[in-house]
């Protein structure tokens, strides 16, 4: 029997506390967004202890390895950049040729330095996900979280998280490319050009929110690849504007740390070892932004978690609204 239709299994969308918070769909999106931020907040801080071995386990090890990642290809994107700005100022075809031929390959060793930090952020993502879900969904419904709960979800479930995953950078890379296409298509008219991008900039943040609710589903359901992105979307119906505004939130929020790293990179010296060194013996106040994306990473797993509870349950009670009007009718027509 699946978890979905085992009554026994308790449903993470409802909360046993014994002042359970007014129904979602009575309030503003504002009102829910920030209902659902302090929940998430409080829960953490209730169980501090065990999201601290949570994140101390995988959110913190995650962020080390983007940031490695990050600070690793920066001085090979840098070399690629001046390489093609010096093919195009290049006086003769030949000389172009051999600099284009020197930054292809520079751009392949940034490729695969890409590919072998992508097994390890994989593997730790869908660690910190199904963790974070698990024990989210317990406290949510009033349980305790344990570790050896976070631990099965892990072992349980990590391959429905992994082909969700995959459809959800390939959902992800297919609107991407749309938009781009469509950008390209209107490069002569500057106005609809703008339009488009502020339309597919909206868009894009709303589908980050319908597609973290999609890796949620799949790890606290029996549901897979496009499946739980199909349950998603059912989900998240009604609520769309919420999703909206807590999806912009965190873009904001881990879009300033990354601001800050590259600012940080940007005007160094990364041809000469002496650059190098003096940016690492400099770098003390920037690493702050190493734990702090790792608990950005925590909480934005959590607050996920509660936002599918609070969608579960606002549906579980459309759902027991017109099965009750449905049944007035019918009583009415007898």
């Amino acid at each position: 029997m699946s978890e979905r239709e085992n009554p026994n299994f308790p449903d993470p969308g409802a909360s046993t506390s014994p002042t359970p918070p007014s129904s979602p769909s009575s309030s503003s999106p504002m009102t829910s967004t920030f209902r659902i931020l302090f929940q998430s907040i409080a829960i953490i801080i209730r169980h501090r202890l065990h999201f601290l071995a949570t994140y101390a386990l995988t959110a913190l090890p995650l962020s080390l390895l983007l940031f490695s990642l990050a600070i690793s290809a920066h001085p090979i994107e840098i070399r690629v950049r001046s390489l093609e700005s010096l093919a195009r100022l290049s006086p003769t075809r030949f000389e172009s040729r051999q600099i284009l031929k020197e930054s292809r390959s520079e751009a392949l060793s940034a490729l695969r330095l890409r590919a072998a930090y992508s097994l390890p952020c994989l593997v730790l993502s869908i660690a910190a996900l199904a963790s974070s879900a698990q024990s989210t969904s317990a406290a949510v419904s009033g349980r305790r979280p344990a570790l050896s709960s976070a631990v099965a979800a892990v072992r349980e479930r990590w391959l429905r998280a992994l082909v969700t995953t995959i459809c959800v950078y390939a959902s992800m890379w297919g609107f991407l490319s749309v938009t781009a296409t469509l950008r390209a298509a209107l490069a002569e008219l500057p106005g609809l050009r703008f339009l488009a991008f502020l339309i597919g900039s909206a868009l894009e943040v709303y589908l980050m929110a319908v597609l973290g609710v999609a890796m949620v589903v799949t790890v606290l359901e029996e549901r897979v690849g496009f499946d739980a992105l199909r349950a998603s979307m059912a989900l998240v119906t009604g609520r769309r504007w919420v999703g909206f505004v807590l999806s912009c939130i965190f873009v904001l929020m881990t879009g300033s740390i990354w601001r800050v790293l590259e600012g940080s990179m940007d005007g160094q010296d990364w041809t000469s070892l002496v650059g190098m060194v003096r940016w690492m013996v400099g770098i003390g106040w920037r690493a702050w932004l190493v734990p702090l994306y790792g608990l950005l990473v925590l909480w934005s797993y959590v607050v996920l978690t509660v936002f599918y509870c609070h969608c579960r349950r606002r549906n579980s009670n459309v759902s027991r609204e017109r099965e009750g009007e449905s049944e007035m009718a019918l009583v009415d027509t007898l």
